[in-house]
């Protein structure tokens, strides 16, 4: 279909370039409102995950086991934004497509089992108030192994069933295999994930309600009631929300794919424009929740940033003024600046 003469320039872009006429049926407006929607979340996202490892890092936050959590479930966000806001223009069988869409199928179903892994964990804790001691490295190993293999399936046979799929570079939806292919290697596992979180973390918000009425009703009394204190500060609050959201994204996005295979040929605009704002908008969900927390709110005041940069910054320049110092006569060099001897201290006793 042709772009009308009287059609805009940006308008006409919107449309040749990067929207294809079935998701937003022939409209131009329509196709720069997907366009435009999505290039926006996606640089939203971008900057929110940004901001989020710029806090982990300046902060040392990732010492603690949530944290990385939360810093192994930013990085897929970041790669499936950059995806999203590249306005590059798409073909259907651009090599540029079949890498964009191989991206974005491992890093969404990486996210999904990232937090599917974040349920377990909080259910794990919530029962045995412990964390086993290499659960970091399976759930490493699955969410790094996983994606990359089954998105690896479309790869196979002669020609690439990735390329162009609506609204972007996906799993092309031309043939019933390639519906199959949808369904196996995203929609049957993202499915499959959301009930079994749902009935996770059902559990674990009862858990930790019991938790909560026991603190209140009983008090903190005594060395163990802190320590469980504690321990669910740092394991339980900070993750709590993170399924909660992500599940909601997740129906909303599944939605449209569940219309688009029942109906392929009468597709809904407004499902589209929905998918296509929230898929790229996941990284930016996920940093809203990460800075919900009053203390990473008072934290990312720029005074305490600030402050932050500049103890770091004296911290480092003590320890090689004191490397270089000549000792005296008898006595062993000192190395370490107090300053930092007791923020390394602070941090070694939480490290998860």
């Amino acid at each position: 279909m042709d772009v009308p003469e009287q059609t805009s320039t940006w308008l006409s872009k919107c449309y040749t370039s990067s929207i294809p006429a079935y998701s937003c049926q022939g409209n131009n407006t329509r196709c720069c409102a997907i366009f435009y929607g999505r290039t926006v979340a996606a640089s939203l996202s971008i900057l929110g995950c940004c901001l989020v490892l710029f806090m982990i890092l300046l902060y040392r936050k990732y010492r603690h086991f949530a944290h990385r959590m939360i810093l192994y479930l930013i990085v897929p966000s970041i790669i499936i934004s950059l995806v999203f806001v590249n306005p590059y223009r798409l073909k259907d069988d651009s090599p540029y497509c079949q890498i964009s869409g191989f991206l974005i199928n491992t890093c969404t179903f990486t996210q999904r089992i990232q937090i599917l892994c974040i349920v377990i964990h909080l259910l794990v804790f919530t029962v045995k108030e412990r964390r086993p001691k290499y659960i970091e490295h399976v759930f490493v190993s699955v969410f790094c192994c996983v994606p990359p293999l089954i998105s690896s399936v479309p790869l196979i046979g002669k020609d690439s069933h990735y390329g162009y799929a609506g609204d972007w570079c996906w799993i092309k939806g031309g043939s019933k295999y390639e519906n199959f292919l949808r369904f196996f290697c995203m929609y049957f596992w993202m499915l499959l994930f959301v009930m079994v979180e749902f009935v996770c973390f059902c559990i674990v918000i009862v858990k930790v309600r019991k938790h909560i009425k026991y603190i209140q009703a009983v008090g903190i009394n005594g060395s163990e009631d802190k320590a469980s204190v504690k321990r669910y500060k740092k394991q339980i609050y900070p993750l709590l929300c993170y399924p909660l959201v992500n599940m909601l994204l997740a129906v909303l996005t599944t939605s449209n794919r569940v219309q688009n295979w029942m109906y392929p040929d009468e597709p809904v605009f407004v499902l589209y424009l929905l998918h296509s704002i929230i898929h790229p908008f996941w990284g930016f969900c996920n940093a809203m929740m990460y800075f919900i927390s009053r203390d990473t709110l008072r934290e990312f005041n720029p005074s305490s940033v600030w402050e932050q940069l500049t103890t770091r910054r004296y911290t480092h320049t003590s320890q090689q003024h004191l490397v270089g110092t000549p000792t005296e006569k008898g006595r062993e060099p000192s190395a370490i600046n107090p300053v930092s001897a007791t923020l390394d201290n602070l941090e070694s006793s939480d490290m998860e």
